[in-house]
């Protein structure tokens, strides 16, 4: 896991990223990782990395780094130029890269993941059953359990949007489906399923794939900076899932330009968890809490409350209407972050110079590293290392105000002669 985030404005764009990444379930965790990189030798583009190190196994910064060297001096008139370069680059070179062969890899961890999904809904529904009838089930209580359990799981997959450009169901269902059921039957956590309800699952399964459910098998892309044709920077963040039957499975999460009416910018990436409390008083996921957690009182307590103390027919027009509110809340509470919190930031943001702009963006990195340092949860620890900072403006280019390297400069200067042109060498020498 990791942080990183961009800051735009007219006049610069600062690019920050900790150094952490995460092995296994917290099995380790090692404060060294390269996430911030320049995209090009020549252009003023950079690129945060985050989520997952690998694309389909492959280092996403061998993914990177390889890009850089093929595009060599080559520019466009506009970023989205960049971004439609570099993903045109990860399907042209599937073979080289060996995405074919890790293909399986990434649709099982797919699968897997809704597979996680069905046995939690079970044993939840399980545990709720069983504190309702205050006894162990029997054959019956069960067999509705499972079946509450797939429909639950069903009606997630549908509720879940197509995309249209993408067309991965009908090979996936061709391809894997046998591999699908195959594994469920194998797995000992599973054995409640019947055989029917494996083959409906794994069938609804296979629609996953034209859909952006990416859960945690995906990595995270940020890449900032001007086309020649821009004199205001922009930004494009996109989830990249992985390569199926050649075809590139991504997702753009956000694409920001900075203009006349757009004068700035902030893009928290990875944990945006303590960067959104700073920003807005509060963060997405406690938002979204809330926006479950009333519903779940207000229905708690109209349950409790005799069906008499309403006139006939209703006591279902009063939940309806008090769900209704749910949403007015958790409007009014987002508007007002907005103009309470976040507007004062962005109206400050649109006028700070190029070093204010970078301290901003390694304070906003700094704050989210002290918080996974000191509170003991779940993601202690996830952010951390040193913290890698970038400047692109459009007069100066890519600037490096502060990076990592695991070797010394002065015993490798083969490095700078095989990584930089000759006038470059020439300042460097000069240094």
């Amino acid at each position: 896991m990791s942080a990183g985030i961009c800051i735009m404005n007219r006049n610069a764009i600062a690019m920050a990223a900790d150094s952490a990444v995460t092995v296994g379930d917290h099995a380790a965790i090692h404060n060294s990782a390269n996430k911030l990189f320049s995209l090009s030798r020549v252009a003023p583009v950079g690129v945060i990395v985050y989520a997952n190190a690998a694309l389909m196994t492959v280092p996403i910064e061998i993914i990177v780094k390889q890009y850089k060297k093929q595009l060599a001096d080559r520019v466009f008139p506009k970023l989205n130029d960049y971004v439609n370069d570099f993903l045109d680059y990860l399907r042209d070179k599937s073979q080289f890269f060996r995405f074919d062969i890790n293909e399986q890899t990434y649709v099982l961890q797919v699968f897997s993941d809704l597979m996680r999904g069905l046995l939690g809904d079970y044993r939840i529904i399980m545990s709720s059953a069983q504190n309702n009838s205050g006894k162990p089930l029997d054959e019956n209580g069960m067999k509705k359990v499972a079946e509450s359990a797939v429909s639950s799981t069903i009606t997630f997959v549908n509720g879940i949007k197509k995309r249209a450009d993408y067309h991965f169901g009908e090979y996936i269902e061709n391809h894997y489906l046998n591999t699908f059921v195959d594994l469920v039957k194998k797995d000992q956590n599973l054995q409640w399923l019947t055989d029917e309800q494996i083959q409906e699952v794994c069938k609804k399964s296979c629609e996953l794939y034209d859909t952006d459910f990416d859960r945690g098998g995906f990595v995270g892309v940020a890449i900032a900076g001007y086309g020649e044709e821009e004199i205001y920077p922009h930004l494009v963040h996109l989830h990249i899932g992985g390569v199926i039957d050649t075809k590139l499975k991504y997702n753009i999460i956000e694409n920001v330009e900075i203009s006349e009416s757009t004068t700035a910018s902030i893009a928290p990436l990875a944990q945006t968890d303590v960067m959104q409390t700073f920003l807005f008083g509060i963060n997405d996921q406690f938002i979204n809490d809330l926006a479950q957690e009333i519903p779940k009182q207000i229905n708690g307590c109209l349950d409790s409350i005799d069906d008499t103390c309403f006139a006939q027919d209703k006591k279902e027009d009063v939940r309806t209407q008090l769900t209704n509110v749910t949403g007015r809340i958790i409007q009014h509470m987002t508007e007002t972050a907005g103009n309470n919190y976040m507007r004062p930031i962005i109206q400050s943001v649109s006028s700070l110079p190029i070093e204010e702009l970078a301290l901003l963006a390694e304070s906003m990195i700094n704050i989210t590293s002290l918080r996974r340092k000191v509170a003991i949860d779940r993601n202690i620890g996830t952010v951390g290392g040193p913290i890698d900072v970038s400047i692109i403006s459009k007069g100066d280019g890519f600037i490096w105000l502060k990076r990592k390297h695991y070797f010394e400069r002065k015993y490798n200067p083969q490095y700078f002669y095989s990584h930089f042109d000759k006038k470059e060498e020439v300042d460097i020498n000069e240094e």
